[in-house]
């Protein structure tokens, strides 16, 4: 499956790109579809907003519509407030409400626009918390403009023109006072396309159930996404965004985000969730992370299991989201030992990645190589093995959460 957006740039008076809005698309056609906004939303941020940031636009920030609830929420600050420019949609009601949540987000730095805007005096109240107002010089007047940017110019509110799609248009919105410009005659939205992993159907239904609990046992949402490669991917890279500190457990991520940020970032996951059953390469991934986890666990090491649980885990995302593996883990907070047994299978972990990877293959000469090389039995191999596989499969995985589903009593 694959998911999409438009991503349009918007550039200063020097024409210099200088931010990107992200809009929500099902297709290469840049149409807005008949969905949802909260469930577009939802979907551009963990479909794309992570990824999109990953890939040579580290430093670029991004404008995002915000429906009226999501906002409410104060979803937004779920993502750093360096990347994110909030954009409040025109059919927002500037009520108290609203306007609660604007002002607790500027509060907490984050940068916020207004949309398609339309002076009136209900919004006054708001702009001492606006960054940005995005006039569509098609529904406003440019005398009705003027008088706006002139009664309220400052050095702290900037000005944006939107949907200037010919030379015309463009010198006059310069003529102005406009900051920052954006349409067809500057630069046209890219559709990008990239491959999409779901969670497993299994545990989107049990994180829903945990996630309404009182109280939210964190234990088992920490298992939870542990066992599922898709949630433990997204939670990684969200974590990249917020520290630079390596991962080394699930716990860190907790610890890292803090339980409110946990729960938000698994709401959002959900909403955004799709019906999927697991692939082969999915499901032999997680085999892989508990077997070459049961081999790191020997005393002989002496390393931390996890790390190779890890390894083992994304040791196919390559396959999953159709990208070079080597790139996709350096987006990852794994430290050099992990990141360089995915990329070049060197050190201990790779080579308790290799050992994986013969016995799927029934290489019996690799599979020799490397018990020789880490000093471990062909019986104990074997066992570890079976247990990797019979720990993937659906009646172990309720076992795994401590014997029942979660809506049984």
């Amino acid at each position: 499956m694959y998911s999409f957006i438009a991503r349009q740039p918007i550039v200063n008076i020097d024409k210099q790109i200088v931010a990107y809005e992200l809009l929500f698309r099902e297709g290469f056609k840049n149409k807005f579809p008949s969905v949802d906004p909260q469930l577009a939303t939802s979907r551009l941020l963990i479909e794309h907003f992570f990824l999109t940031n990953a890939q040579g636009h580290e430093n670029t920030l991004y404008f995002v519509n915000f429906p009226y609830q999501s906002l409410i929420e104060k979803i937004p600050t779920l993502f750093p407030a360096d990347l994110l420019m909030i954009e409040i949609l025109e059919d927002c009601q500037p009520n108290d409400e609203l306007f609660s949540a604007i002002r607790d987000m500027h509060q907490q730095g984050y940068k916020i626009a207004l949309d398609d805007f339309i002076p009136s005096p209900s919004w006054e109240r708001f702009l001492p918390y606006i960054h940005t107002i995005k006039f569509d010089i098609k529904q406003v007047s440019t005398s009705d403009i003027v008088k706006f940017i002139k009664a309220h110019k400052t050095d702290e509110l900037y000005y944006l023109a939107e949907k200037i799609e010919n030379r015309q248009e463009l010198e006059e919105a310069e003529k102005v006072g406009f900051d920052f410009f954006q349409g067809y005659a500057l630069h046209e939205p890219e559709i990008i396309k990239h491959r999409r992993i779901e969670s497993s159907s299994f545990t989107v239904d049990q994180l829903k159930i945990a996630i309404n609990q009182t109280p939210i046992d964190y234990q088992l949402i920490e298992r939870l996404i542990r066992y599922d490669i898709t949630m433990s991917y997204k939670l990684m890279r969200f974590i990249n965004a917020y520290s630079s500190k390596t991962f080394t457990s699930f716990e860190d991520a907790f610890n890292i985000l803090g339980l409110d940020k946990i729960k938000f970032f698994i709401e959002l996951s959900l909403t955004a969730a799709h019906e999927w059953t697991p692939s082969d390469y999915y499901l032999s991934s997680m085999h892989r992370a508990h077997f070459c986890e049961q081999v790191a666990a020997l005393d002989q090491f002496k390393i931390n299991a996890e790390h190779a649980y890890f390894v083992g885990m994304f040791s196919q995302l390559d396959k999953l989201l159709q990208q070079p593996l080597c790139h996709l883990v350096e987006t990852l907070p794994l430290n050099k030992a992990a990141i360089n047994a995915l990329s070049q299978q060197t050190g201990i972990l790779g080579d308790i990645l290799g050992l994986a990877i013969a016995y799927e293959k029934k290489d019996n000469s690799s599979i020799k190589w490397f018990t020789d090389k880490l000093h471990i039995s062909p019986e104990l191999t074997r066992q570890f093995y079976d247990n990797a596989l019979n720990w993937v499969t659906p009646e172990y995985h309720h076992l795994r959460l401590e014997g029942k589903l979660l809506n049984q009593p």
